[in-house]
């Protein structure tokens, strides 16, 4: 493996173990998988940034367990 399929890969665990910060998650009451990742553009503490194929943001927040879709802006 190269440096950038190392970077890759370490960036694709950082993203899943950051989507298992949900106990919604670890006990199935979330999809284990994020189902927009292939649009993640930042990880933020509690917050996951993505762009939608329209060009416009939306993030999802960890509130209560669970990561909710929480703002969408040009």
């Amino acid at each position: 493996m190269d440096v950038a399929g190392a970077r890759l890969l370490r960036q694709a665990i950082e993203q899943h173990e950051h989507w298992n910060r949900a106990e919604a998650v670890r006990d199935g009451r979330q999809s284990a998988r994020d189902p927009n990742a292939a649009q993640l553009i930042e990880l933020d503490g509690a917050i996951r940034r993505y762009r939608g194929g329209d060009g416009r943001v939306f993030e999802k927040r960890l509130r209560d367990g669970r990561w909710l879709v929480f703002a969408l802006t040009e």
